[in-house]
């Protein structure tokens, strides 16, 4: 049932690849190290780069939650292949919705305001796909993240794409806790403004690609047997860390001229193989802007 090698894992190295071919330091941009999440599993380490513009108090939330070890020897226990890894205490979540809630976790982490879109700030580098997007009226990246927006109510969104980081809910809008979900696959873009959206995975996605999967068809997805789940040994963030043993992640600019050509490449990738020449339409979530940690 599982695959050694996902989706997510060929686009991210797609886009590593990119990365270490390009030179100019002016076309990247290094992370905040208060808005890098370190998540440790046995495979090895995954980078979140958080988006707090998007979802404040989500990223609030996940914060508060890290920096009190909640999720320290949790598990990840919903994993689908090709959709999501959903991570926590189990709880509160529509995979789990029947079964019986943890009032003190509850009185600790009340539930959270969802925070699907936001107004379009004025002034913000977005920089348009180029096409015409099937679920957005427009389509674009701001700093690096899959953006979706609509003029006419003047709001904006975080894109389900290969690596998006959100909390899962209940059935009701404003229900999210403690619980996270990475898309590992190609998620529904039917997700989109229906889930807080606040961060992408930046570097290892491989090693989400490892987990332990669970079958769709029973309990949604929800792995039975705990000894199964894939543990989380500890999530960090990068600015709690020493700043000697901290690590460091680049994400190509967006609004360069290398992305630009990174872009034209991924439309047309290969015109030497290509017989009947493609249309030049690029699928946002085909197109994750480049990332790669930074070693000395």
């Amino acid at each position: 049932m599982r695959k050694s090698i996902g989706l997510c894992f060929a686009l991210s190295l797609l886009a590593l690849g990119a990365a270490r071919a390009a030179d100019d330091p002016k076309d990247w941009r290094q992370v905040d190290p208060d808005n890098l999440v370190l998540i440790q599993t046995k495979y090895g380490v995954t980078a979140v780069e958080l988006k707090p513009e998007f979802a404040p108090r989500h990223v609030e939330r996940m914060k508060a939650l890290i920096r009190a070890h909640f999720f320290d020897g949790l598990t990840f226990y919903r994993v689908i292949e090709g959709f999501v890894a959903q991570g926590g205490a189990g709880e509160d979540t529509a995979a789990t919705a029947n079964k019986p809630k943890n009032p003190e976790t509850e009185k600790a982490w009340p539930k959270l305001r969802a925070e699907f879109e936001r107004p379009i700030p004025r002034g913000e580098r977005f920089t348009p796909l180029g096409n015409a997007d099937l679920f957005a009226p427009r389509a674009g990246h701001v700093d690096g993240f899959a953006v979706g927006r609509d003029p006419k109510t003047k709001t904006e969104w975080l894109i389900h794409c290969p690596g998006t980081f959100a909390f899962a809910r209940d059935n009701d809008a404003d229900t999210a806790t403690t619980e996270f979900y990475i898309v590992i696959g190609q998620a529904p873009r039917r997700l989109d403004r229906n889930l807080s959206a606040f961060g992408r995975v930046v570097g290892g996605m491989e090693y989400l690609q490892k987990l332990e999967r669970g079958d769709p068809a029973v309990d949604s997805g929800v792995i039975a047997d705990k000894a199964k789940q894939d543990k989380i040994v500890s999530i960090k963030l990068a600015s709690d860390m020493p700043a000697a043993e901290r690590p460091s992640y680049a994400v190509m600019r967006t609004d360069t001229r290398a992305f630009a050509d990174w872009k034209a490449k991924r439309r047309n990738p290969a015109p030497e193989f290509y017989k009947r020449q493609p249309p030049p339409v690029l699928d946002i979530c085909l197109a994750p802007v480049p990332s790669h940690e930074v070693t000395n």
